[in-house]
């Protein structure tokens, strides 16, 4: 990093990002900035008042939290992520305080894309505490964060009952712990999510799968898309998946491409006869790249052929 860090007011965006905010938080030595400790009621306090060009890092982040804080009702989608070319650089101001605040009163916020957390105790409760009290948001989207920061998520969301769309990716850092706070989230019936994407390079695997099973229980009445491509699931994953879908009758997608499904003609069975049970309604079947040989096929056949809509095992 270079000292434009210390100096950098300003970065424009081109007019198609004005609804997309990208928000990274640096200083000069690429480390994670310290803020002292504030708790929501500060910011409360301060709120109305407090002139935000003045206690952030750059003219574009208090104009993105001034529309935060004014309920722009075309601020629909927030990215927090690494520096891009069209991302804000955040200094040394509380330009992260500010945002957990604002994101925790948000009613127009529909969609957060979280790729990046900044690391420190503070920081992430502050961040937690915000998406813990808002209300609006339906989406979240999570890429590559580490075991802690996964945790305190999964956490946070406990008091979402809005959130309809959760979907993490390329998350091979969460550990069996991190797995298991989702499966409490699942559990808990606080979020009626119609769409769970766990696809790319989670790593999950058969114990992973184990862990979530009971957790998709708990979201049954309400799952229509499950997403679970590129996860490491062979025969006993699969197996312990079927017999939590067994629950999932609303489910019409369900994505297993790109697992091992070389030695799971058991599971393979078992699915078959899921899908033909008369109150599943499935209708995409995603089995592609999944390596399975002709009795896996077979054990398959007669539920997929005659009781899902469209299939891809290519």
């Amino acid at each position: 990093c270079i000292s434009l860090y210390n100096t950098l007011e300003r970065v424009v965006l081109p007019s198609q990002y004005v609804s997309d905010a990208v928000l990274t938080y640096h200083n000069a030595d690429c480390r994670p900035t310290t803020m002292e400790h504030r708790d929501h009621n500060f910011y409360e306090a301060n709120s109305a008042d407090v002139n935000l060009e003045e206690i952030t890092s750059s003219a574009k982040n208090a104009k993105n939290l001034q529309r935060l804080r004014d309920g722009d009702p075309t601020l629909r989608h927030l990215n927090l992520g690494r520096a891009t070319w069209n991302s804000f650089i955040i200094g040394e101001g509380d330009d992260w305080g500010w945002l957990s605040y604002f994101i925790s009163r948000s009613a127009c916020l529909q969609r957060l894309d979280i790729n990046y957390l900044p690391d420190g105790e503070q920081q992430m409760h502050a961040f937690s505490e915000g998406i813990a009290r808002n209300q609006s948001i339906r989406n979240i989207n999570i890429r590559n964060l580490n075991n802690d920061t996964f945790t305190s998520i999964m956490r946070a969301l406990h008091s979402a009952s809005q959130l309809e769309e959760l979907d993490i990716s390329n998350s091979s850092n969460v550990d069996p712990d991190g797995w298991s706070e989702l499966r409490t989230l699942l559990e808990s019936e606080v979020c009626k999510l119609q769409v769970l994407c766990l696809r790319g390079f989670n790593y999950i695997g058969n114990e992973g799968m184990g862990v979530l099973s009971n957790g998709l229980i708990g979201i049954g009445s309400s799952l229509k898309c499950l997403y679970l491509s590129d996860n490491s699931i062979g025969n006993e994953g699969l197996s312990s998946l079927v017999d939590a879908l067994q629950t999932c009758t609303c489910l019409e997608t369900l994505h297993l491409s790109r697992n091992d499904f070389s030695s799971a003609a058991a599971g393979l069975g078992s699915l078959s006869s899921l899908l033909q049970r008369y109150e599943m309604n499935l209708k995409h079947l995603n089995l592609s790249n999944c390596r399975i040989n002709d009795e896996g096929l077979r054990a398959l056949s007669q539920g997929a052929a005659n009781h899902c809509e469209e299939i891809d095992l290519d």
